[in-house]
């Protein structure tokens, strides 16, 4: 068996690496990230980050000494490990974000929160909160570094800006099977008319790691 993961190999947890490094898995981004220019907020009390990227980029113009949430366990990991801060908020079911916009609203009551995003933002938790505690700043814009991936049989799309990029490049192969990390990237695949075998919904790679385990 043959997977594929809109991921790069760097990006993957170790049990993932010895899968990628023996063959069995094939492990490329289709995204490419540019930055873009804005002015640090200063009157925030929360930061919000949906992605490692969006951290990246903020981090490397700006600093920020208050409350620090995001958009699941994977990004906090790595922005522990990354910019050596500490998250006060994670979404448990990064893979649900309508839900988990809900209990980050109820979460920041009252709190000016900033939300670096990227310039094509679906804007789930920024839409869930009063627009008078809300600060939106584009701090990357998303592009496609699409190419033809040769056939695999199961695909594991990490994001819907990496199904579009697939599929900007890619026919799907018969009888194969697709992974979605969450319900967006399920949406994703569905208007493509793809049908999602299995929608990842909280530490996704983890997750991946072990229905692999009872496939391989």
């Amino acid at each position: 068996m043959r997977i594929f993961i809109t991921k790069d190999p760097e990006d993957l947890i170790p049990e993932l690496q010895v899968l990628q490094q023996s063959g069995a898995l094939f492990a490329k981004s289709l995204l490419t990230f540019e930055a873009l220019p804005f002015a640090c907020q200063t009157t925030a009390e929360v930061i919000f980050f949906g992605s490692i990227r969006a951290a990246d980029f903020f981090f490397a113009q700006c600093k920020h000494d208050g409350l620090i949430a995001c958009a699941g366990l994977e990004t906090a990991k790595k922005i522990a490990e990354k910019h050596h801060k500490e998250v006060h908020f994670i979404a448990q079911q990064s893979g649900n974000p309508e839900q988990e916009a809900k209990r980050f609203a109820t979460w920041r009551t009252g709190k000016k929160t900033l939300f670096p995003l990227a310039e094509a933002s679906l804007r789930t938790y920024s839409k869930a909160i009063p627009a008078q505690d809300c600060i939106e700043i584009c701090v990357y814009r998303t592009g496609f570094n699409a190419e033809t991936i040769a056939p695999a049989d199961v695909y594991a799309f990490t994001s819907p800006s990496n199904v579009d990029a697939f599929f900007s490049h890619n026919k799907w192969p018969q009888n194969a099977k697709a992974i979605a990390w969450g319900n967006s990237t399920a949406n994703a695949l569905a208007k493509q008319g793809i049908e999602v075998l299995v929608c990842l919904q909280h530490d996704q790679q983890q997750e991946l790691l072990t229905w692999l385990h009872h496939q391989l």
